[in-house]
């Protein structure tokens, strides 16, 4: 069924925030959760949501459990802010399947990654992506650029070719590569409407000043206020402020910081996110997709202590 939702373009500048996606303590999709958390970030003023990123753990939730998460995001987001969702894909085959499916549900864009498992070449990489903007039809697509998930860069070159084609309308640039993404700034500078948006959490601001729009920052889920402050004051030409509340969300970092016996740095960031909404009286469990392990003593501990210092409590 297709939305009649009317779509919000992607912002010219601001915070998407990644959401995570709230688990109930079975693994399933937490729904009520999930509308409590839209709503509160929405309520910070952010200028856009991203489900189904890194962050919403897309690759752990099975295919019948991420067009839930979609369906219910699109309801719950209505008009009120930038939709965009991630369409994680083995394959070519299924990431244009999701694409369609997706837009007809009413995403205002779409976050795409090069496809899994395979080094592919940069032909072979365009040709995916053009395939899943076909797919998408109007809806905009914009490439995700995070090799630490998959096995390929998307190199500047290839992201202005698309770009001039229509096929990507912008980026999301999660490489941790602050040099490569100036240069991707400097090849797509001239593309009218091509939106550049950072994953890099510690350099948002020098970032935003060498030509990207906005971030889209994991942080963002609990810190969403420091957040819009930096880039209001980025947008206001203020970089020295802009500065300073990076300095504070740098600070923060440690929130990701405390490892729990037994799991990755991800489940520690990812379970690091969700136990602070819990603690902030958002979502209702911390519950993380399996294979990782879930929020212990310590880390509950470690996360009180953290929203303590920063100040921040329930809202």
């Amino acid at each position: 069924m297709t939305s009649l939702r009317v779509p919000v373009p992607p912002p010219i500048a601001g915070v998407i925030v990644p959401m995570v996606t709230p688990m109930l303590p079975s693994g399933a999709p937490d729904l009520e959760s999930l509308d409590a958390l839209v709503d509160h970030l929405i309520g910070r003023g952010v200028t856009g949501l991203l489900v189904l990123g890194s962050c919403g753990e897309n690759g752990a939730l099975s295919r019948d459990e991420r067009l839930e998460v979609a369906a219910r995001a699109v309801a719950r987001v209505d008009e009120r802010t930038h939709l965009m969702i991630g369409v994680p894909a083995l394959g070519t085959r299924e990431a244009v399947a999701d694409a369609k499916v997706y837009a007809q549900m009413g995403a205002d864009s779409l976050l795409v990654p090069p496809t899994f498992v395979f080094p592919h070449s940069a032909a072979e990489l365009g040709g995916h992506f053009r395939a899943v903007a076909g797919a998408a039809g109007s809806v905009p697509v914009l490439a995700y650029n995070i090799p630490s998930r998959v096995t390929v860069v998307l190199e500047p070159d290839l992201m202005r070719e698309l770009a001039g084609e229509g096929v990507v309308a912008g980026v999301k640039d999660s490489s941790g590569n602050v040099e490569a993404q100036r240069m991707l700034a400097e090849a797509t500078a001239d593309i009218e409407g091509f939106r550049r948006y950072t994953g890099s959490e510690f350099a948002i601001d020098g970032l935003l000043l060498g030509g990207f729009h906005g971030a889209v920052p994991g942080l963002a889920n609990v810190f969403a206020p420091w957040h819009v402050e930096l880039a209001a004051r980025a947008t206001a030409g203020d970089w020295k402020g802009a500065a300073e509340m990076q300095s504070r969300i740098v600070a923060f970092f440690k929130l990701y910081q405390h490892p729990m016996p037994g799991g990755s740095f991800s489940a520690s960031v990812i379970a690091s996110l969700k136990e602070a909404l819990v603690q902030q009286g958002v979502i209702a469990h911390s519950t993380t997709a399996l294979p990782f392990v879930q929020v212990d003593d310590g880390m509950r501990t470690h996360v009180r202590e953290t929203l303590a210092a920063a100040e921040i409590g329930r809202p």
